[in-house]
């Protein structure tokens, strides 16, 4: 008989929103999922996050987390790791050093919630953050971001940009409070990292995502956790959370809120309204791609943005043909050149060029993204590129080949970002002539 494993257990101190997608509200489905039992022990609970949903309505749970530690302890429970987050004050700092005298033997994690974006939360005092960091004294892992790193480090709090040696000696600093450290939320230029200390020292870099989410933290951190306590090296599980979290970003939908609005179930989509997405030919020579690329936006909603100079007539038979009859479906403009095109748009744009370093599906792309392609034979211009490499993207294809051809090309692009926004508005069914689908 094969006799059933019980799952390891990971004690959660943390606060509790009911609307948002934050703290335990994250924190638990994503460890149970990853075959862990996680035990919930409210440090206060919310009836929203904090994220600009106004003043929530607030019950403290020190009193109930007292007498829940006392009862796992007596039922002789035991946890293999004890995992804490944001602490409102000093009587909630004691309860989680309270969980730490009883069970000496868990793996304890820190998450050191306390600032963000170079400044302190309003309500984190110094007094607090002295607790905090006496806290972490006491951990074998702490995961501060980087105005948390320096909070720590008794620095006053900056974002400046840094790079990977920097990164990786701010997380060094750090194991003179835990034997392990990894600071997240670190900017890296174009990136977005983390870098890790102790016997397992490491710098993780995903490429920025223009895009915010209350709780993006607690997804990292339980992923984290959960590929640590399941065996991983710190480093395995730091690159795990991230590109968990970057994946997650890229497949959420465009125009979806970053806090849950009432009404909207914990931050569901706001896509009350289609989204735009615009597509740019920078001065095209061959009829048949630009009709091609006409009935891709008109079969697609996109609005076709033609600048000039074009390489034929625009009543061209060859570019109505390849249209066929779609071209009364379009919303179309026309720009004698780049510098009309800039002075009427506002982007944000995306270049597609195979010079790029990076590949178009590392994109989350917006509400009103314009994809911009250039000319057959010659590209986009370079100083153009240069002067917006974060923004440069490409088409992963053979080294053998010079590129794909235009009209293609625009309509991978035009799908994956579709794709991202789950296809709105469009058709997804289809019927068969003469017979039923099954």
């Amino acid at each position: 008989m094969i006799k059933p494993v019980e799952p390891k257990k990971i004690l959660c101190i943390h606060d509790l929103s009911g609307v948002g997608r934050c703290s335990l509200a994250v924190i638990l489905p994503v460890l149970s999922v990853m075959g862990l039992q996680p035990v919930a022990l409210p440090t206060v609970v919310l009836s929203t996050h904090t994220g600009g949903l106004g003043t929530p309505a607030r019950l403290d749970g020190c009193a109930y987390g007292e007498a829940a530690l006392e009862h796992y302890h007596a039922l002789g429970l035991d946890f293999d790791c004890i995992y804490t987050g944001y602490l409102g004050g000093e009587a909630q700092v004691a309860l989680a050093e309270k969980a730490f005298a009883l069970w000496p033997s868990a793996h304890k994690v820190v998450d050191p919630v306390m600032g963000d974006n170079g400044k302190a939360y309003a309500t984190v005092t110094p007094e607090l953050i002295s607790r905090i960091r006496q806290l972490c004294r006491s951990a074998n892992l702490i995961l501060p971001n980087y105005t948390e790193a320096q909070l720590l480090l008794q620095r006053t709090p900056v974002d400046d940009p840094l790079d990977d040696a920097a990164a990786q000696v701010l997380a060094d600093e750090l194991t003179a409070l835990a034997p392990s450290a990894v600071v997240t939320g670190l900017p890296l230029g174009k990136y977005i990292g983390c870098a890790g200390s102790g016997s397992d020292r490491f710098v993780v870099k995903k490429l920025h995502i223009d895009r915010s989410f209350p709780g993006t933290g607690d997804l990292y951190g339980a992923v984290l956790i959960g590929s640590l306590i399941q065996g991983n090296a710190l480093s395995a599980a730091a690159d795990n959370a991230a590109e968990f979290v970057s994946l997650a970003i890229q497949n959420t939908p465009a125009g979806q809120d970053t806090c849950a609005r009432p009404g909207t179930f914990n931050g569901g989509p706001q896509m009350s309204e289609k989204p735009t997405l615009n597509i740019v030919l920078v001065e095209p020579r061959i009829p048949q791609n630009t009709g091609n690329v006409a009935r891709t936006c008109a079969c697609t909603g996109c609005r076709l943005h033609l600048v000039g100079p074009m390489g034929f007539a625009i009543d061209d038979k060859k570019l109505k043909h390849a249209g066929l009859d779609y071209w009364h479906y379009l919303d179309i403009s026309y720009y004698d050149g780049l510098d009309d095109f800039f002075a009427k748009n506002n982007g944000p744009y995306y270049y597609f060029t195979t010079k790029a370093p990076q590949r178009y599906t590392d994109v989350a792309y917006p509400d009103g993204a314009y994809l911009v392609f250039g000319r057959e034979d010659a590209g986009l211009p370079e100083a153009l590129l240069a002067a917006n490499q974060e923004h440069c993207i490409r088409m992963p294809m053979r080294d053998t080949c010079r590129s794909l051809n235009l009209s293609n090309s625009v309509a991978v692009g035009v799908y994956e970002v579709l794709r991202q926004w789950d296809f709105p508005e469009l058709l997804d069914h289809g019927h068969l002539r003469d017979y039923e689908w099954k």
